[in-house]
């Protein structure tokens, strides 16, 4: 594993992210000779002109958006940065951790690449890999090609022919990205599965035993649309700001699902065995109404004990100030505290609540004229 090295984000901000690789099955076309056009663009990276039949080109499906065997899947964008970096990168036999665990120089050189787009039972079809997955907030395939050439030498012959075979058949990519980042389920939910996203590079690519990238497959036809130079093969920078920008959209509405399912959670778990009154609406009101009304009379009845043992004044600053305190209370501490006041009372003056400045629960009433106006006590043997 190569070192460390820093990868810029957006908003300035640094990042280490250490070259990864991330494989899978070669995919080769049967036209083995370069075209006109491809010539063209591999004399870009060749010290001297060679002759068609002095070359051999070979298109791989390097990487794909759905979820590999390491539980990881690309994001588009990045795929768009790998089909950007990896022209002109080299594809290696040879190579620690490679096809024979040994190192050396690339055997071949990428100078196309493209992404292809399509279904996904097309791209199941294709790959024959009837069980693929793609995340659940994906709606296409997207397979990032590239077209590789390699100089036919007397040394490779046996390598070039087992790539025909489909005996060397798996490919890795070797690259840097952001991330990964955990993936949700439709209803916010994570998955087990992580995603890498942009912005990244592709350092090179190289056969190696076993691919993490299951599918692509050799196949007898080209899965290209048309034949293209190298140069027209690339996204455009629009193209990839529009992807980038969807990509953060989405992400921002999976951090909002996950976000309300974590709350809905803690929901369930306050209301221990009335969860189930989360799923009828009408009664969780209710029982919410019922519940407010309850803590009010405790409210009630609180203020009003106190105005009677005179703890609190009667003068409306005053209530006002003993309702705020015990508003913010939760009903089992009210409860403690309406206890505990009903028991500093004398057993003659209980209190059941009422306005102390009216008709007042005990010995005393008021008479019209506001004066106090003794009456029995509410005991038979006395009242006899």
């Amino acid at each position: 594993m190569a070192q460390p090295q820093p990868q810029a984000r957006e908003g300035g901000r640094q990042e280490v992210s250490e070259n990864r690789a991330k494989s899978m099955q070669v995919c080769v076309k049967a036209a083995t000779a370069p075209t006109d056009a491809q010539l063209a663009a591999i004399r870009q990276y060749t010290l001297r002109d060679f002759a068609t039949d002095e070359l051999m080109v070979r298109t791989f499906v390097l990487a794909h958006n759905a979820i590999d065997r390491d539980n990881e899947c690309f994001d588009e964008p990045l795929l768009g940065d790998f089909a950007r970096t990896i022209v002109g990168k080299g594809c290696y036999v040879c190579h620690p951790g490679g096809w024979n665990g040994d190192g050396g120089p690339a055997e071949g050189r990428v100078f196309g690449a493209e992404l292809q787009r399509m279904s996904f039972d097309a791209a199941r079809q294709m790959l024959r890999e009837p069980n693929l997955q793609f995340p659940p907030d994906r709606t296409e395939a997207v397979l990032l090609t590239t077209d590789t050439f390699f100089v036919r030498t007397p040394d490779n012959q046996s390598l070039l022919a087992k790539l025909d075979g489909g005996v060397a058949g798996d490919i890795s990519i070797g690259f840097q990205a952001a991330g990964p980042q955990q993936l949700n389920d439709a209803d916010g939910r994570a998955l087990t599965a992580e995603r890498w996203t942009s912005p990244g590079e592709a350092l090179e690519q190289s056969l190696v035993w076993l691919g993490a990238q299951q599918g692509a497959r050799a196949v007898k036809t080209t899965i290209r649309k048309t034949e293209q130079p190298e140069q027209e093969t690339a996204m455009t920078p629009e193209q990839i700001k529009a992807m980038q920008d969807e990509n953060a959209s989405l992400k921002g509405a999976q951090q909002a699902n996950a976000k309300a399912v974590q709350q809905i959670d803690a929901v369930r778990k306050a209301l221990g065995d009335d969860a189930a009154l989360i799923d009828a609406p009408e009664k969780l009101a209710s029982a919410i109404a019922d519940g407010r009304k309850f803590h009010k009379s405790l409210v009630d009845d609180i203020v009003t004990l106190e105005r009677h043992l005179k703890i609190t004044g009667d003068a409306e600053e005053d209530v006002k100030a003993a309702r705020e305190l015990y508003d913010v209370m939760p009903i089992g501490k009210l409860e403690t505290v309406r206890k505990a006041l009903e028991a500093r009372q004398s057993p003659a003056g209980r209190l059941k609540g009422g306005d102390p400045n009216g008709t007042a629960p005990g010995p005393f009433q008021k008479s019209p004229d506001g004066k106090p106006v003794e009456t029995p006590l509410e005991n038979p043997a006395l009242a006899a």
